[in-house]
């Protein structure tokens, strides 16, 4: 009788893991794509439901004009060495690249792809940029990792035609171990016509805001976690003004805690939420109304209470680096390691 008990134990707990793994996905269905392509991808942008570029290693950059259906192979000529891990698209014509380390190399196309300029270009050895965001078609932003021991930033007044240093007297000093993460260039959102965030990481998780187009900031410390070389925020988004999301963790530590949290005010203090996914995350998006999503190696979150309580959306995908969704659509898109593109439909 014990062992028949134990049996129907096994049964219906086999059920129920099965069921909550179905569960998993209810909010999102999931569609893999073919890339033809086995490079690492980490930028991404979707201009709507059917217009999405994607940039990865080996200098490779992607398009799309049939939501997904085929790719197009543009990827900027003798950049087999860039890691293009940003990328920022304007229309479906004009868009630009970001390399990231020694030399740093952004490339600009103004015809689809057919041809690249190269319009930054910078061979200090302790340059590395994380990420670039702009407020409109000629105003734009970037930071590095730290060069000289102090914050590095670059603007655009042009469109990126061309970028210049922002001065670093307005910019508060960086700690002993200090720097951004360039794991899907979204640690440098924007909002309106000057407003700037900032992630970092290293000794403290700190989140830097400028209001001014980033002449002057401020810096707060956040819960994430922090105290490693390779530990602090990864990406933040925000729906409007006050309420944003960030997210990050530790690389090297896939089940590192607190790697969420979230700000009510605009980034004057964050908190943690309440029901946490202590994963390691690489990038989260604001869909709608009070929904976030993040994504890492591990799968899919998604919170419905702007970054309070998180659940566990889909662990069937794996290394995913990047999520972006077109503007008041239900169509997103997600990119990973290994050529991975995925397209996101929610689901009614």
């Amino acid at each position: 009788m014990a062992a028949t008990t134990q049996i129907i134990y096994k049964i219906i707990f086999g059920l129920f893991i099965l069921l909550s793994d179905t569960l998993l996905g209810q909010n999102f269905s999931l569609e893999k794509l073919n890339s033809n392509v086995n490079v690492s991808f980490r930028g991404l942008d979707v201009i709507n439901k059917k217009i999405v570029w994607v940039s990865g290693t080996k200098g490779t950059v992607l398009k799309t004009n049939n939501s997904g259906d085929t790719w197009q192979n543009i990827s900027v000529p003798n950049s087999n060495e860039i890691d293009f891990r940003d990328i920022e698209v304007f229309d479906k014509n004009t868009a630009i690249v970001m390399g990231i380390s020694s030399p740093a190399r952004f490339y600009k196309t103004k015809d689809g792809g057919k041809n690249w300029d190269l319009v930054y270009f910078n061979k200090h050895k302790e340059v590395f940029f994380d990420g670039m965001s702009f407020w409109n078609k000629n105003n734009g932003i970037a930071f590095s990792d730290p060069v000289n021991g102090k914050h590095y930033l670059i603007e655009t007044k042009d469109g990126g035609e061309t970028w210049q240093e922002i001065p670093s007297n307005g910019i508060p000093e960086k700690l002993e171990v200090e720097h951004g993460f360039a794991a899907s260039g979204t640690g440098i959102p924007v909002y309106g016509n000057k407003t700037v965030w900032l992630g970092m990481g290293g000794e403290k998780s700190r989140v830097f805001k400028s209001k001014d187009g980033g002449m002057n900031w401020v810096a707060v410390e956040t819960p994430l976690s922090h105290g490693g070389e390779s530990t602090g925020i990864y990406s933040l988004a925000f729906k409007n003004k006050k309420v944003g999301v960030a997210v990050g963790g530790d690389y090297t530590n896939q089940n590192i805690k607190n790697t969420m949290v979230y700000t009510e005010n605009g980034g004057k203090t964050w908190h943690l939420p309440e029901k946490k996914i202590n994963e390691y995350r690489e990038c989260v998006v604001h869909y709608n109304e009070n929904i976030f999503i993040a994504v890492g190696p591990s799968g899919i979150d998604i919170s419905k209470d702007n970054g309070k309580n998180w659940i566990k959306e889909n662990r069937r995908v794996k290394d995913l680096t990047a999520i972006a969704f077109a503007k008041n659509s239900r169509t997103g898109f997600a990119v990973g390691k290994n050529g991975k593109i995925y397209k996101l439909r929610k689901k009614n």
